[in-house]
């Protein structure tokens, strides 16, 4: 019997600058966002609310951090203590920054050792309303797709925490093996359908698990 899993198995965050971690460049990029619609600087019980922390320790010790590496400035005593350094912005703070986990086949599915690789930046207007799930890019290696207009050498961005439908382009882990196709179903049966006549559909002899649905395709074209 085939198992479908619709979830991402891998914890995947968004966000990555040079001497921040990913959830220091998290708070910093919400810390700017706030202060930007609200004029005014969030407390740390908005930061636990937003990024779901246990306790407000959990938020202070993440904003020392960032003081300790001069991108803000605390003043205690203050319920909105936290003074953004203007000289100490993300760059780009519209851009969200995706990590690159490799490349994914369009083709045969392949045995794919996860890595990171730098990050991506994308416009959050490509994300229809994702640009704060977690979300990664891969690489697309193969023709398979040609057909839904995703060649060989785009950059992939999938969201790893919609849920997938039918007709969705996804990253799927196939018994085992990634590759990117369409999700289809047919007599009640997931599978993964090729867009093009050259390539063969796939299906799961005991496990599919969709690990993103595809939001965005970027091109070089030069």
């Amino acid at each position: 019997m085939t198992t479908i899993v619709f979830f991402a198995k891998c914890t995947i965050q968004m966000y990555s600058i040079e001497n921040l971690t990913p959830r220091q460049a998290e708070i910093l990029e919400f810390l700017h966002e706030f202060q930007r619609k609200e004029k005014i600087a969030p407390t740390y019980r908005e930061i636990v609310g937003h990024f779901g922390f246990k306790s407000t320790k959990a938020a202070a010790d993440h904003v020392y951090a960032l003081e300790k590496k001069g991108y803000l400035r605390r003043h205690n005593g203050r319920s909105r203590g936290i003074e953004l350094l203007s000289d100490a912005r993300l760059p780009d703070t519209n851009a969200v920054a995706v990590p690159i986990m490799g490349d994914i086949p369009a083709g045969h599915p392949e045995k794919r050792d996860e890595h990171r690789n730098g990050t991506l930046a994308v416009d959050p207007a490509m994300l229809v309303g994702a640009a704060h799930h977690r979300l990664f890019a891969l690489k697309v290696k193969g023709d398979s797709m040609e057909n839904r207009g995703i060649c060989e050498g785009d950059w992939v961005v999938a969201d790893a925490e919609v849920t997938p439908r039918e007709k969705d382009v996804v990253v799927a882990l196939i018994d085992g093996e990634n590759t990117l196709k369409t999700l289809a179903k047919q007599k009640g049966h997931f599978f993964l359908k090729a867009e093009s006549s050259n390539h063969q559909d796939w299906i799961p002899i005991n496990e599919l698990v969709i690990q993103g649905v595809a939001k965005a395709i970027l091109r070089r074209i030069s």
